[in-house]
């Protein structure tokens, strides 16, 4: 007999236990298989053959589609408030990129490449006869 104990056989590793209604909710909001089955600890294979194959889950991932538009609604929501609470801490920042990108998204300021007022109305004054030019002028305000 020898001092040394028996070799046991290997123990099974425990099953992961995966959740398969979030699996079904993060394919309805647009996520590849690959990014699901990573979230929810399985293989992309057997996510597919569920999704193919397994109609009990092929209901829910249409119930959970069509719920989805209005929780689109409420994170676009979420979202405009997110950018423009980002936009604001940016001007406080200075940041002046952004005041730029603001500026000109608001038509705030005018590119040099376009017609000023002032380029507009000189433009205006130049094609004027020497005639309308006086009437012009005689418009002024006597000071």
């Amino acid at each position: 007999m020898s001092k040394e104990p028996e070799p046991r056989a290997r123990r099974r590793a425990a099953r992961r236990v995966i959740d398969w209604h979030q699996a079904g909710e993060l394919l309805a909001q647009g996520l590849t298989i690959a990014a699901v089955a990573e979230r929810v600890g399985c293989s992309r294979t057997a996510l597919a053959r569920k999704r193919r194959q397994d109609p009990a889950f092929q209901a829910w991932l249409d119930r959970c589609r069509d719920a989805q538009p209005e929780a689109e609604v409420g994170q676009l929501v979420d979202l405009r408030s997110k950018v423009h609470c980002a936009i604001e801490d940016e001007v406080r920042a200075s940041n002046v990129r952004v005041m730029l990108w603001l500026a000109d998204r608001l038509k705030l300021v005018t590119p040099p490449s376009e017609h000023t007022p002032e380029a507009e109305l000189r433009a205006i004054l130049k094609a004027l006869t020497p005639e309308e030019l006086r009437e012009f002028e005689a418009l002024r305000d006597e000071q």
